[in-house]
């Protein structure tokens, strides 16, 4: 199955390491502008390493941008063309500037095509946004927008596009919690825990949601529960009361309901004194 150029572990390495939200590059499909969500050229080590030898040392680098640049393309009779590179300078007085157009063409010679740079080096699927921002995580390109495309790329060929309209359905999620109304948990997600002599003396339980999946009405389907301390008949008990809970906040992406905001949380459930 071929993988997303923000999963190729060439193109994201340095992401990795940094762990930040990462701009991205610019397209122009069908003549509208969208976010291209990735680095294609940095797919070829060689041709990324021969890049970086043109680029000024001064550039612009940011958390936002470790790569100091931003790469603008276009889909031209279903194939994807490099127009520009174009890069920021520390002195905010000076504009951003391009590659000139003879260095681009002497560095990426061999994918030269008449007067084109065609992206023949690039094989896999390129996701591509627009519009509204609907979910957001601090690390590489790992949000959503209300408009998405996934490109299917053979040697710099679009052989297919899908697109989707992406939303969300109003509801609780655990990522939207003040932390000084935790305690408000309890009462939502009420527990017998005179049940448990274990619990003697604890001021506070810990539950971790792994592996939740919603339905299109917000309801939650499956999750798994671990409790600490240790308490397997508690944690059955705490995915029953969530699993009664309803709505969810339910957001659909990319064709498929995502449960965002409730799996990977470590929830405080505060007990009676």
């Amino acid at each position: 199955m071929k993988r997303l150029l923000s999963c190729l572990p060439i193109l994201f390495l340095a992401l990795i390491a940094n762990a930040t939200g990462q701009e991205g590059d610019v397209i122009f499909i069908d003549g509208a502008r969208w976010e291209l969500l990735g680095n294609p050229c940095g797919a070829d080590s060689v041709l990324y390493h021969d890049l970086e030898a043109v680029l000024p040392k001064n550039r612009a680098i940011v958390t936002s941008n470790w790569d100091g640049f931003t790469a603008y393309w276009s889909i031209q009779q279903d194939l994807l063309c490099l127009d520009s590179i174009r890069y920021e300078n520390y002195d905010p007085k000076l504009k951003s500037k391009r590659i000139p157009s003879d260095t681009m063409l002497r560095v990426f010679s061999k994918y030269v095509e008449g007067n084109r740079i065609l992206a023949n080096w690039l094989s896999g699927e390129v996701r591509v946004a627009t519009g509204k921002m609907l979910y957001y995580e601090h690390a590489a390109f790992n949000r959503n927008y209300e408009e998405e495309m996934i490109l299917s790329i053979e040697k710099g060929k679009v052989t297919a596009r899908k697109e989707y309209h992406n939303y969300v359905v109003k509801g609780f999620s655990f990522d939207e919690v003040n932390p000084q109304n935790r305690n408000e948990l309890r009462k939502m997600f009420p527990l017998h825990v005179e049940r448990y002599p274990e619990l003697a003396g604890k001021k506070r339980i810990i539950f971790s949601i792994k592996h939740a999946r919603v339905d299109a009405q917000g309801n939650l389907v499956e999750c798994e529960v671990k409790a600490r301390p240790d308490i397997p008949q508690l944690a059955e008990e705490m995915a029953e009361a969530l699993k009664a809970y309803h709505p969810w906040r339910v957001m659909f992406i990319n064709g498929e309901f995502r449960a965002y905001g409730i799996s990977g949380y470590g929830v405080p459930y505060l007990l009676d004194e």
